[in-house]
């Protein structure tokens, strides 16, 4: 993780990197044949239309982001022991795959005004603000390793979905890259 030097280069960029562990997170993926329903439901549920295209939405105090064709990524607080999963498969039987997927993904946020100055040089994602706008999502790579990344809806930092497996090695890239001496 973190070394107090990093901490530092992270206070002097003016960046915070949070572990999201207050966090439930599960896939939906549409079954064959069950769109226009799907949609019907999802739209009751969260209050917003599932995002059909690489971008992230918020509805009922959950945030939908894109997870491939006809795949999504339901991020929602955690609360008093139940299991959003459970709640979704209830809700969407029949239209969609649902799996619990907070136990095989971790959750990074990346907060603050030089947050886009910090990860630009790092991925192969143009993060200028008129092209990666908030609520854009993209699947692509963070040093050789798979990620799902958003721009936060207010457009001041970023989420980074990432397989628990390589949570580590993603954390230290992260730290150490958000950690690097931007010239003021």
């Amino acid at each position: 993780m973190s070394d107090p030097h990093n901490e530092a280069a992270l206070k002097r960029n003016g960046i915070k990197i949070t572990k999201r562990e207050d966090v439930a997170m599960t896939h939906v993926a549409l079954r064959r044949g069950a769109q226009s329903e799907l949609e019907k439901r999802a739209g009751a549920l969260f209050g917003a239309a599932l995002p059909p295209t690489a971008r992230a939405v918020e509805g009922a105090g959950k945030l939908v982001a894109w997870a491939g064709p006809e795949q999504w990524l339901v991020v929602e607080p955690k609360s008093g022991g139940k299991d959003p999963s459970v709640e979704l498969a209830e809700a969407l039987k029949g239209v969609a795959s649902i799996v619990d997927v907070g136990d095989s993904r971790v959750l990074f946020r990346v907060e603050g005004q030089k947050a886009t100055e910090v990860l630009a040089p790092g991925m192969a994602i143009d993060f200028h603000d008129q092209v990666f706008k908030p609520g854009d999502v993209a699947i692509t790579h963070a040093s050789h390793l798979g990620v799902i990344v958003w721009r936060l809806p207010d457009g001041k930092g970023y989420e980074f979905a990432c397989a628990r497996t390589y949570a580590v090695a993603f954390s230290e890239w992260l730290y150490e890259t958000c950690g690097k001496l931007i010239p003021a």
